[in-house]
């Protein structure tokens, strides 16, 4: 009977463990939300990246702006915390081939890559540059996120 007892008193001590030392783990946060310019245009395309500073979760940006975030797989959220947002992958092709160069109003080059542009400010680009942030959770599971356009799209 003594085995018994100390057995399960074992099973009870490492579950207390586990929710003590990993608390919240494989428990991700549904976010959704909308991307769109100050115009009320949707970005159309590109990924959206929420880092902390132990995760990094991604969201692909649908054609209405709309996205899902995913951590471990496309749309199962992600843990609770404080996240950076910065977007990557927001290009669009530049036609013709030889079309000329644009300059923003930095005299940034609005090519990238030969024949794409940007579709958002650098300052969205990374990490440690974007001002977007997001705590998880969020009210209703929602981050809407409202830009402005570079200037060479107005």
């Amino acid at each position: 009977m003594k085995n018994h007892w100390s057995h399960w008193s074992l099973r009870l001590f490492v579950i207390f463990l586990g929710m003590t030392v990993f608390p919240g783990c494989g428990s991700n946060i549904p976010l959704s939300g909308k991307i769109i310019y100050e115009d009320g245009t949707p970005l159309k395309t590109g990924m959206l990246n929420f880092a902390s500073e132990t995760t990094l979760s991604r969201a692909k940006i649908q054609p209405d702006g709309s996205y899902v975030v995913g951590t471990s797989k496309e749309k199962d959220g992600l843990p609770e915390g404080k996240y950076k947002v910065y977007i990557t992958g927001a290009e669009e092709a530049v036609e013709p081939k030889n079309a000329p160069v644009k300059y923003d109003s930095m005299g940034t080059p609005v090519t990238v890559m030969g024949r794409y542009r940007q579709l958002v400010n650098r300052k969205y680009l990374t990490a440690d540059k974007t001002p977007l942030v997001c705590d998880v959770p969020a009210p209703k599971n929602r981050f809407d996120i409202t830009i402005e356009k570079p200037d060479y799209l107005k």
